[in-house]
């Protein structure tokens, strides 16, 4: 399982250590937070240095039908000649899509990536929707009208969900079957799953959200199609069970979870504190919360390298590093091969965190709120979920 930074702003040289150090295998470049200039010089930067990195761009194309809202925040994107907005009703149409997809294609020709994730809308309600139309239409028009182009890089096409359109298992399944039975194919799907909000952990780890998104990586990769999956963050072994070949995760909130949100306004107060990933919690916790688990849970600790530098506490821009590595970490040993025994290795993980909260509890240490449990009895019950689906 391949993890990749998911780039936005603030990139600094974290990437780039992030590579040196071997933690990531890649970079998924944000047009809306790097300008049009910068992030070619950037990306042609690391590709000198690091010629092995997988380097991509994600569109961010589904933001173009929310600008009728006056707070929407565009950012850099409109420093692409191929960005504009549309209605959906301008989207329903075969010639726009097609228009659409060229457009793009010609445009990131000449950067320096070393695949091309093709642009999508974002499916903001259900499977059962224009939108879940449109969408289609873009995933089958996306071969053909790349193919024109003569570029022979792999082409991903994107898949834009909200966390909603995850619960109807009716809708859900019909739309597996109707992207699984394409006639011109891409080599995969960049898939992305949406919450309400960049910090409403509950949206994501929900027992239907955690088990379909399992099913979506599942189900496209037996049908041969590669799946990365953005914005995954501490999802990403699980997801690499379920088949998938790489997920991705950043520096802040809204890079560990996608939302639309990330597009508007927000207010801004002090900077989030410093945390710590704990493998054996499959959580982040704060230092102050690690000193104090340390001495009587050791297994918090990952023993990696980069706990050293949690002695006081690391540089803000280091702190990233941590938690690529620990995933690293993570994926190695929840990973394999056969789906089945990948699947029993991460309810095993599950179990290890509940026994390892259990013995927090018991020692009567209160947690930030960020830092508790609940997200280990959603993950537990999804796997169980996507295990009874899939029939393993």
């Amino acid at each position: 399982m391949k993890l990749f930074a998911q780039v936005g702003h603030g990139l600094g040289d974290k990437v780039t250590m992030g590579l040196e150090e071997k933690l990531i295998d890649g970079a998924i470049f944000s047009p809306k937070d790097l300008k049009r200039d910068t992030m070619v010089s950037r990306i042609s930067e690391i590709r000198r240095d690091y010629p092995d990195a997988e380097i991509m761009v994600d569109p961010q194309f589904y933001v173009c039908l929310f600008a009728n809202s006056p707070a929407i925040n565009f950012g850099n994107i409109t420093d692409w000649s191929c960005f504009r907005t549309f209605r959906k009703g301008e989207l329903e149409r075969s010639q726009t899509v097609d228009r659409v997809l060229n457009e793009y294609f010609r445009e990131v020709a000449d950067l320096e990536i070393t695949s091309v994730l093709a642009p999508n809308i974002y499916i903001s309600q259900s499977f059962d929707s224009r939108e879940a139309v449109i969408a289609k239409n873009f995933i089958r028009q996306a071969r053909e009208i790349y193919d024109k182009t003569g570029n022979k890089r792999p082409l991903f096409a994107s898949l834009i969900i909200c966390r909603e359109a995850l619960q109807d298992r009716k809708e859900f399944e019909d739309f597996i079957n109707d992207i699984t039975m394409l006639e011109t194919r891409p080599d995969g799907f960049y898939l992305i799953i949406a919450s309400r909000s960049s910090e409403a952990l509950s949206d994501i780890y929900h027992t239907d959200v955690v088990a379909n998104w399992m099913m979506l990586n599942l189900s496209l990769s037996i049908n041969g199609f590669e799946v990365i999956n953005g914005y995954s963050d501490l999802l990403t072994p699980f997801l690499g069970a379920a088949g998938g070949v790489a997920g991705a995760t950043g520096w802040w909130s809204n890079l560990r979870m996608f939302s639309i949100d990330r597009f508007f306004p927000s207010i801004r107060g002090r900077l989030p504190i410093i945390r710590y990933l704990s493998k054996l919690l499959l959580n982040r916790i704060t230092i102050s919360e690690k000193e104090a688990l340390s001495p009587f849970v050791p297994g918090v600790l990952n023993q990696l390298p980069h706990d050293e530098e949690y002695d006081p506490e690391p540089e803000r821009s280091r702190e990233v590093l941590q938690s690529w590595e620990a995933l690293k970490s993570l994926n190695e040993e929840l990973f394999d091969n056969d789906v089945a025994k990948g699947l029993e290795k991460c309810l095993q993980a599950i179990s290890r965190a509940e026994q390892a909260y259990s013995e927090i509890a018991s020692f009567g240490i209160v947690l930030d709120q960020k830092s508790r449990d609940e997200h280990v009895l959603p993950l537990l019950d999804g796997l169980r979920r996507f295990r009874e689906r899939a029939e393993l």
